[in-house]
């Protein structure tokens, strides 16, 4: 039987009991530990030991989000693994070994990932550290190419004419779904309407409970208190986003512990998985298979921010509402209308 999906409370209570763990061993016995893990080249345990120590000293400690965790398991498992291929003493790698393993990661991934994975293996090197197993810092020195693409040119906001579609789309299959699949449907509406008319982060949308939404008041809206980096703001509700939370207010729950959230599921493979197929398009590809406008979940909010800055023409007003610190964050979200510029130019 599958365990039910944690809450955040109770990951971070967790996370907090492993990071404990290896505290509670003595330095000796964390030194062993970690000695034979590399010696193994165990990524299971070495993750067990970054874990701990990114619990412990990491700049959020056990308020870490799970999204982080897991992309910093699959940089340390890579690394481990590769260490494998290449026959690298996981205990005293040196800078070119360092290096050697960027250039293998940017045959592969985008600049962006081989970021996030070489992160993860400098943590692996500071819990080591910690641990007294090592004092090789490999990759202080590693270069990484900047990334001179645009990130609206990688992943751009959704159109409005793409998010017209879709809502139709879902609004229709509401008018003619039988009961069992209407609140499949209506989870599905509101959580896009949550996404495009809010610009949450999709863990922020999975996280939001029924105390922080406020639908009764003249200005509905809902607090977001786990924000990246956990700072908290307020956004305001359109109209039909209040209609469409009304709606799945009173839907069934499968977990008891999912009472209390807006959404009734918690993780975002769930989410992609019921939002993805109503991108699917008429037409099709070479192999016959549906062609889609799918983009992922973080479109929604570059499509937010680009939508209330054509409104508002405020970057800071923007930033607000995303829960941005840096304004040129913001910037780098925003995609400006073209043809605005274009029009004004052919008067010159």
């Amino acid at each position: 039987m599958t365990p039910p999906p944690m809450t955040l409370d109770v990951f971070r209570s967790a996370l907090g009991d492993r990071s404990r763990a290896w505290v509670a061993l003595h330095p000796d016995e964390r030194r062993r530990r970690a000695v034979t893990a590399c010696a193994q080249k165990d990524a299971g345990e070495l993750w067990s030991l970054t874990e701990a120590h990114l619990g412990l000293y990491g700049s959020s400690g056990v308020l870490v989000s799970p999204h982080t965790l897991s992309a910093y398991r699959t940089g340390v498992t890579q690394f481990v693994a590769y260490a494998g291929a290449n026959a690298l003493n996981v205990l005293r790698p040196d800078l070119d070994d360092a290096q050697a393993w960027v250039l293998h990661l940017l045959e592969r991934f985008k600049i962006a990932t081989v970021r996030g994975r070489v992160a993860a293996a400098a943590a692996l090197y500071r819990a080591l550290r910690w641990a007294g197993a090592t004092d090789s810092t490999p990759f202080s020195g590693v270069r990484i190419p900047k990334d001179h693409e645009h990130p609206l040119t990688k992943n751009p906001p959704y159109s409005p004419a793409v998010l017209r579609r879709v809502f139709a789309r879902v609004d229709d299959a509401l008018l003619h779904a039988p009961g069992p699949e209407r609140p499949r449907l209506l989870a599905a509406r509101a959580l896009l309407l949550l996404l495009a008319h809010t610009g949450l982060r999709i863990q922020e949308a999975l996280d939001l409970a029924w105390a922080d939404v406020h639908l009764d008041e003249d200005d509905p809206y809902v607090t977001v208190r786990s924000g990246k980096g956990r700072k908290s703001r307020t956004v305001g509700l359109s109209d039909r986003l209040v209609s469409a939370l009304r709606a799945v207010q009173g839907l069934p729950r499968r977990r008891s512990h999912a009472a209390g959230m807006v959404l009734p599921f918690r993780t975002r493979m769930a989410a992609t998985n019921l939002l993805r197929p109503h991108f699917d398009r008429e037409d099709v590809d070479e192999h016959g298979r549906p062609r889609s406008d799918w983009r992922g979940c973080h479109a929604f909010r570059k499509a937010t921010g680009t939508r209330l800055y054509e409104a508002l023409g405020d970057f800071a007003a923007v930033a607000e509402v995303l829960g941005h610190a840096d304004i040129n964050v913001t910037r780098s979200y925003v995609r400006i209308a073209g043809s605005r510029a274009h029009k004004v130019m052919r008067e010159w």
